[in-house]
Formats: structure tokens, sequence, C-alpha cells
């Protein structure tokens, strides 16, 4: 599944509602959606991630970009499929935005989250 334009932008909109909520400031200011073909054992499979470009301000530190890619088949590809509804979308965004949090409070912490985001600055 790849996300339309018209989904993007307005999962994009979503998402910057919960920007207010994150423990640091960070902007949400791009969203892709890749498909990629994964090893699972013997057997490979195609999965959908959600790249999403993100810039964090922290008081007295200079400004961080950062792509995360986050694992959208297993977090919510069921909501945005094809026809998705305003509801959905919701849904969706506070998922994501809810993984986005979680990665930035864990990623010093946790190696499976900081291997989500890859520093671009």
């Amino acid at each position: 599944m790849i996300l339309t334009p018209d989904t993007l932008a307005r999962l994009g909109d979503l998402l910057r509602e919960y920007e207010p909520t994150y423990a640091v400031p960070i902007r949400v200011e791009h969203l892709q959606s890749t498909q990629r073909r994964l090893a699972a054992g013997a057997v490979e499979t195609e999965r959908t991630f959600l790249e999403v470009e993100v810039s964090v301000a922290q008081p007295n530190n200079e400004p961080q970009r950062w792509l995360l890619s986050l694992d959208f088949d297993e977090d919510a590809s069921n909501l945005l499929d094809e026809g998705a509804q305003e509801a959905d979308l919701r849904t969706a965004a506070l998922i994501i935005s809810a993984n986005i949090d979680e990665w930035w409070r864990r990623k010093d912490h946790e190696i499976a989250t900081a291997a989500i985001g890859k520093r671009l600055s």
C-alpha cells in the first residue's frame, strides 16, 4: 500500500496538531510512504514504512533534523486503506505521534527504538 498524496497531506496536518504534546518541540516537516522487502527467516515480505522527517528544537541546543522510519504495516496500515475516513486518519495520526514521542524519549536508552531514527543534521 502506498498512501496517496492527499492522504499523506491530511495525515501531516493531523500530526502537526499533536506537536504541542511532545516531550520537546518536534515539528513534522515531511511524510512519505515507501515499500521495502524484508527477510523474515527464509521468507521475504513486503512492508510499508512511513518516513517522517522531523525537526527538533531543544532549548540551548542547535536544531536537529531526523528521519524516522516507522513500520506502518505493524502500527496503522489498516486505518489508511483506500477510502479512509476522517476518524481512521485521526486514529492513525494518534498512533504515529505516539511513536514519534516514544522514539524521542527512548532513543538514547533502547537500541531498537533508536534504530528507527537517522540524524540528518
